[in-house]
């Protein structure tokens, strides 16, 4: 089942431009024509998924797992100070990079922690910082729950705290706990590090509704994603400037968090609102489809030619919502990098920003995901099977697929030609198959993309300057 899925998976990836490039390979079969042009779909139901149901405390929906209610209505910062932080929530955010909580008793427990502690003093800069964090762990879980999943494959979301940033050599336990906030969102932005799609949408699971996991994140998610984002702002827009510590930790490293520190999260923070708004900018749900047939299987009059029809679910499947969430996405996801790019820039000497980007963080490659954001870039595509990586450079404007979506993206999927290649069951063979080569404006010049795809290499990547994002390998 999860064979034939995957592989229709890359393209469905491509066409919603999470993943340009990845869409269906290349393969052989006899010529035969495009498909006559068709009229445009009628506009898909309405459900509509926009950017949250509002900032209000009382507007997020009930919440089916860890309430968050206490938490929404602690009071933002007014003047946050290094003297105001506590040991205590210094020793729980160390506890958070850690041991993140396993049950939701623990999650739970974790948010009263910090809720009581900026209640309590609300200029605690870490305590806002944590709880922050906490909240959005929270609505991901409520919603998680909300959608369906099993509470304990949820969790799993806090594991990149322990696993993709452990402790830099030498690094006291205090000085985990200032930078634990950021440990989970700064980390995949590391040096070397290879970006690549998240899966955590599943059509193949039983029960799978994209509906309700759409609203899910709408109703549960998105707006606590804000309530965090506006108690960090308070706390960056009291700062006092950019050189006022607002966390101190002494010793034989000293180190502090600053106004750019609490800026850095604000950006990252932005950047993961925005991919949830594109993930739910799309109708994904492929109703009674039944991903375990094989895609040779399904050549209905075995004229060697698989059509879009034969392949993929039928509509609504990859329809756009009528709402402006694609831009919404995009736009969220720009300034969050500026945001972060920015807040770089003010790193001071002896903050934990200055100590990522000396222990390996890429601010330039920062620099390069915003310029992929901003228009056409030249990126170069490096694909193969085995041994050294063979490339093409080519002009890309990623940007369009958030600026100017279509409204279906199935309207960009080619014909498919089964083939005998141990990666691909079945690929596009020419242009001609593509009833747009240029996959809505991404590529202006598609030939050499579609020549690789043809290709069927194991594995294919973008690179743009030090950004590499690896979209298909199966070597």
């Amino acid at each position: 089942m999860r064979s034939v899925y995957a592989r229709l998976q890359v393209a469905i990836v491509l066409t919603c431009a999470l993943c340009p490039v990845i869409g269906c390979g290349g393969g052989g079969g006899g010529v035969v024509p495009p498909p006559p042009p068709q009229p445009p779909p009628p506009p898909p139901p309405p459900i509509e998924i926009g950017d949250g149901p509002g900032p209000m405390a009382d507007a997020v929906a009930p919440e089916p797992g860890v309430s968050t209610l206490a938490a929404r209505n602690a009071a933002p910062a007014g003047a946050p100070s290094a003297d105001a932080v506590r040991v205590a929530a210094l020793s729980r955010l160390e506890a958070l990079a850690t041991d993140p909580p396993s049950t939701q008793a623990e999650l739970a427990a974790l948010l009263a922690d910090f809720t009581g502690w900026v209640t309590q003093q609300p200029d605690d800069a870490a305590a806002q910082a944590g709880l922050a964090v906490v909240m959005v762990f929270a609505g991901a879980y409520n919603a998680g729950i909300a959608a369906g999943y099993a509470p304990g494959d949820l969790l799993e979301i806090f594991r990149p705290i322990t696993d993709l940033a452990p402790a830099a050599a030498g690094e006291s336990h205090v000085e985990q706990a200032i930078s634990a906030p950021f440990r989970p969102l700064l980390a995949p932005l590391s040096r070397d590090r290879e970006m690549r799609p998240a899966q955590w949408l599943d059509p193949t699971a039983p029960d799978f509704s994209s509906a309700d996991l759409q609203i899910a994140i709408r109703s549960l998610w998105l707006p606590v994603i804000n309530e965090a984002i506006a108690r960090l702002e308070a706390v960056a827009d009291h700062a006092g400037g950019s050189n006022v510590p607002l966390v101190q930790i002494g010793g034989r490293r000293p180190v502090a968090a600053y106004r750019a520190e609490v800026r850095a999260l604000i950006g990252m923070m932005r950047v993961l609102k925005g991919g949830l708004l594109t993930a739910c900018a799309w109708q994904l749900n492929p109703g009674e489809w039944d991903w375990t047939q094989d895609l040779p299987a399904r050549d209905a009059d075995g004229n060697g030619v698989l059509t879009v029809d034969e392949y993929c679910p039928p509509d609504p499947f990859l329809w756009r919502h009528q709402s402006a969430t694609m831009r919404a996405g995009g736009n969220a996801i720009r300034s969050g990098l500026d945001e972060v790019i920015a807040a770089l820039g003010e790193r001071r000497p002896d903050s934990f920003l200055q100590r990522w980007a000396a222990g390996g963080g890429s601010i330039q490659m920062l620099r390069d995901a915003r310029a992929v954001m901003a228009g056409t870039v030249d990126v170069t595509i490096g694909y193969g099977n085995t041994g050294p990586a063979r490339t093409r450079t080519v002009p890309m404007n990623l940007a369009r697929a958030w600026d100017r979506p279509v409204d279906d993206a199935k309207e960009l999927l080619p014909w498919l030609r089964p083939v005998d290649n141990p990666a691909w069951q079945a690929l596009p063979r020419t242009i001609d198959d593509f009833p747009d080569p240029t996959l809505g404006g991404v590529f202006p010049q598609p030939q050499p993309v579609i020549s690789i795809l043809a290709a069927g290499p194991r594995y294919i990547e973008i690179t743009h300057g030090e950004l590499t994002v690896v979209l298909v390998d199966r070597r």
